[in-house]
């Protein structure tokens, strides 16, 4: 959660979110033309307009990934939900799916990607202290969300190039 917290443009998210789920190491590999990912992380509802959480529960990340795809990498992942509702939703189990593109060369990062979550813009740096992340409207004045999620993710490190179709399932350990 401290890689997010450092984010500047991420603030907002925090604070105007109803809570979010964060996965603070994802690892993620495949060969050729099939690969898988897999993390475990916790659920927060955000209090005091997001300086402070109070986790709820446990959650498992699975992700079957299908295209071209070879090398490993570990990463970080956050979802905001924007609103009750939205975490209602996402804490009844579900499955979403995206396309990406990404490079991976050590801590070096590119990628972007679109997915039933919300879309990412391209995101990249050198370090995961140093990747800049997008996640506002093009006015730049407030958070967007898609069905009422966002997700980012900050390469730690690796070597993985890919350009895929996956699914991804939260198993929720209530």
């Amino acid at each position: 959660m401290d890689t997010f917290r450092k984010q500047d443009v991420l603030k907002p998210y925090f604070s105007t979110s109803y809570g979010c789920a964060a996965f603070s190491s994802v690892a993620k590999g495949g060969i050729f033309f099939v690969g898988g990912a897999y993390g475990s992380g916790d659920v927060y509802k955000l209090t005091e307009g997001g300086s402070s959480q109070e986790q709820v529960c446990k959650v498992d990340l699975i992700q079957a990934i299908g295209g071209f795809v070879l090398g490993g990498e570990v990463y970080s992942e956050i979802i905001f939900f924007e609103t009750e509702a939205d975490y209602d939703r996402f804490m009844n189990g579900n499955v979403e799916f995206s396309a990406d593109a990404k490079a991976v060369a050590l801590t070096a990062t590119v990628e972007t990607a679109a997915t039933t979550m919300g879309n990412k813009g391209i995101q990249g740096g050198l370090t995961a202290d140093q990747t800049s992340v997008r996640g506002f409207d093009y006015s730049g004045t407030k958070p967007e969300f898609t069905k009422g999620m966002k997700v980012f993710t900050v390469t730690l490190g690796g070597l993985m190039y890919q350009a895929t179709i996956a699914g991804q399932k939260f198993n929720i350990k209530k």
